[in-house]
């Protein structure tokens, strides 16, 4: 299968929108699972990135994690800590406007804890709301710069304002910290995808794939680049490896029906029709 223009080239703004149109349609196919992942929200939020407890003693489980800290903070709202591993818990749970109202407040209190821009970054960007987080998440790296989970969830926050070419710088140097770490390859995987090279991204999710600690977050979405390519058959195969079979095979049917809309082909060549410049040379009309 021949795919389309759109998914060949690099992508303008209207191009980019439309592509995370598709993807996102087709991202939401496959996730219709609830695959379990590690507990980080899956792109277009944040990726699988696991963060290490400050504590040996603290569970987990993220519904554990969060009422443990949630006790601490109730205590305590001004213990920064706190605030910050409650409200990642509150994330962790979907609870992202609780988690909002929690990290809000600790930002007045604490406007430089790296810990908290961080959390405040990646839930903002969790809640679509890429502009305010990719600011904050630029200057908690400044803070913490060793964290790579700040620079993948940086790049998240661009790929979702369209911002493809930024968003690969981020997972780039997020992968210097943490070498062929499935979570960066799988988001990196994704920007080639959202700016329309489906080869690229199928060659970076095979690498974070074959990581031994990859799951099935980036199992599936190499399952959906290989579906949007058409390679339908080991599309379904990675699908099935996470997912009851009558449920790997709808995903795979609904990219394939996806992909039989010849509307939103003539919408995407339409894009790559040359525009019309003829009148900036008319001059002034009276």
């Amino acid at each position: 299968m021949a795919y389309p223009t759109f998914l060949r080239s690099q992508s303008g703004p209207k191009r980019s929108a439309l592509g995370r149109s598709v993807l996102g349609t087709a991202l939401g196919a496959l996730m219709l699972g609830g695959c379990a992942t590690n507990g980080e929200p899956e792109r277009p939020e944040l990726g699988a990135a696991p963060d290490l407890p400050v504590h040996l003693s603290e569970p987990r489980d993220f519904v554990a994690s969060a009422a443990y800290w949630g006790g601490i903070y109730e205590q305590d709202p001004t213990n920064a800590e706190a605030a910050a591993r409650y409200a990642r818990g509150l994330r962790h749970l979907g609870s992202l406007t609780q988690a909002l109202s929690v990290l809000s407040q600790a930002n007045a209190l604490h406007p430089n804890d790296a810990a908290i821009l961080t959390e405040y970054g990646k839930t903002l960007a969790a809640s679509s709301k890429p502009d305010q987080a990719s600011a904050l998440l630029a200057k908690a790296a400044v803070l913490n710069p060793t964290d790579w989970t700040i620079l993948s969830a940086a790049g998240v926050a661009l790929d979702e304002m369209g911002e493809h070419d930024r968003a690969k710088d981020q997972y780039n140097l997020a992968l210097r910290l943490a070498p062929d770490h499935p979570t960066i390859l799988t988001n990196l995987g994704l920007s080639h995808a959202l700016s329309g090279d489906l080869d690229a991204a199928e060659t970076t999710l095979r690498r974070a794939v074959a990581n031994p600690s990859a799951g099935a977050h980036s199992r599936q979405n190499l399952s959906l680049v290989l579906g949007l390519k058409g390679d339908f058959e080991e599309a379904e195969r990675l699908a099935r490896a996470d997912l009851p079979p009558s449920l790997a095979t709808n995903n795979i049917t609904t990219i394939r029906s996806m992909l039989a809309q010849p509307a939103l082909w003539q919408e995407m060549e339409a894009l790559d029709a040359p525009v019309d410049t003829s009148w900036q040379n008319s001059g002034p009309t009276p």
